[in-house]
């Protein structure tokens, strides 16, 4: 096989069936072909493929010409060539089957150029049944609506019409709502990324376009840029919550004609938002994680390919949990766990419902789930040991504690792969659990030096229980 040749399969391969019997239609189609024997190559090529059958070419020439036609290696070229050309012609028409938008400025261009008068009469009446811009969440509608918006322009000659009301801010109008919205999701996909690289980026005119929303307001009436625009916010202004809850109008509110798809992608920013508030101590943020979550839980939005990520089962829990929802969070194990990939599925309900026998203060109901969570990674056996901290400690168990502040310091040191910042987490957990330990009863002095230590620390394991823990002991 040739290039072409190899472009070919490698395009063919990846259509599913139902792209198949389309793509046949087409080559089919003597507007665009017609031609038998290219349909039969195509044809032959796909049955190869699917029964994983040699792919070379006089081989293929014999099964569909047989001793009919001698093999012209010059003329498979140019089979091959036209099928590959084809082929991507039925993808584009099917790419430009789902961009209704693309097709009406296409046809607009094409009425300009026949310059039919009573039908372009008749698209200056109908205009605004064009119009796939309200409440959309679809930057690429609003491009495509300037460029009607400007081909209106051309289309009715309002060059020419100086004394009647033009389109022109319509033409401004949604080009700006699309840039506005390009450069806000920059800017949001660039912080969150330094937020997790060591690199810095400089995005020109983001500031400019953040400035010009706060000062003026406007296009903020736009579903897509103020969602947006209070997306961005959360981003780079932990300190004020205004944003947030601006964001979360609009996602509970005025989201519901979404796809799934798309509601997911501006569900997820409020939910980490939320984690973010809880991580830093704000307790308020437990509640409304919990109604976002909840909110997304109804809507099918809090799964990836059908299923629930670990990871987000266990914070969901947890969080459920530290806001006193016992109920709901046994509920959410029972009914939820079949969402969970099944290879984890046993490990994360048996830690969840360790941690919800450990809340409800049932210690040997805890310690019994614990003893079945198997350390497939160093997350469940730390998360474990951390669990097994606070039981030895809530129940007395003064040497089982000690022996376990040395196993844990024992794991991080053989596993250096853990990251420096988990790494400094559990070391000061067991090193503030231990001082706390070591304290008498009334001395103030080594309290408040205590609790000024913890406050140091930006990375602690178990912070809000080590907290409550010590407000506990400041009583005695």
């Amino acid at each position: 096989m040739n290039e072409k040749s190899n472009k070919l399969i490698s395009l063919l391969a990846s259509l599913d069936r139902t792209q198949r019997r389309g793509c046949r239609k087409l080559i089919q189609s003597a507007y665009f072909s017609g031609n038998a024997d290219l349909l039969s190559i195509f044809d032959e090529i796909a049955l190869r493929i699917d029964k994983s059958r040699s792919l070379d070419k006089k081989q293929i020439w014999s099964a569909v010409f047989g001793k009919s036609k001698a093999y012209n290696d010059v003329r498979f070229r140019k089979y091959t060539s036209d099928l590959f050309k084809l082929i991507k012609e039925f993808l584009t028409q099917e790419a430009l089957a789902a961009e209704p938008e693309l097709k009406h400025y296409l046809y607009l261009a094409a009425l300009e150029k026949q310059s039919p008068d009573k039908l372009i009469r008749g698209v200056e009446r109908n205009w605004d049944d064009l119009d796939e811009t309200k409440g959309s969440y679809e930057r690429s509608t609003y491009l495509y609506r300037h460029l009607l918006e400007y081909r209106k322009y051309s289309l009715l000659n309002y060059e020419h019409r100086p004394y009647e009301r033009a389109n022109v801010e319509a033409i401004g109008a949604t080009l700006d709502i699309y840039f506005i919205v390009v450069k806000l999701r920059q800017a949001v996909h660039t912080q969150s990324r330094i937020q997790t690289e060591q690199y810095q980026y400089d995005l020109q005119l983001v500031p400019e376009v953040v400035g010009f929303l706060d000062r003026t307001g406007v296009y903020l009436d736009h579903p897509i840029v103020a969602v947006h625009y209070y997306m961005y916010k959360m981003l780079v202004t932990a300190d004020n919550h205004e944003a947030y809850y601006r964001y979360k109008e609009i996602i509970l509110n005025r989201t519901e004609n979404l796809e799934n798809d798309q509601a997911y992608e501006l569900f997820q920013p409020a939910l980490n938002y939320c984690r973010r508030r809880i991580n830093e101590g704000v307790k308020e943020f437990l509640a409304e994680y919990l109604e976002v979550y909840r909110y997304g839980l109804d809507r099918n939005l809090v799964y990836d390919d059908g299923l629930i990520d670990p990871l987000q089962f266990r914070n969901t829990i947890l969080i459920a949990l530290r806001h006193g929802d016992y109920e709901w969070a046994e509920h959410y194990i029972e009914n939820y766990q079949d969402r969970l990939p099944a290879k984890q599925r046993t490990n994360a309900v048996n830690y969840n419902s360790a941690t919800l026998y450990f809340y409800q203060n049932n210690y040997d109901k805890a310690l019994d789930f614990l003893r079945d969570v198997e350390y497939e990674n160093t997350t469940y056996n730390l998360n474990s040991k951390t669990m097994l901290l606070a039981i030895y400690y809530e129940t007395d168990a003064d040497t089982a504690l000690d022996s376990l502040f040395d196993s844990i310091t024992a794991y991080l040191n053989r596993h250096k792969e853990i990251p420096d910042i988990n790494q400094r987490a559990y070391r000061n957990l067991v090193s503030f659990t231990r001082r706390l330990t070591r304290m008498l009863p009334g001395d103030k002095k080594a309290m408040d030096q205590l609790k000024a230590d913890l406050a140091k620390k930006k990375y602690v394991a178990s912070r809000p229980w080590l907290e409550e823990k010590i407000e506990e002991f400041t009583k005695y």
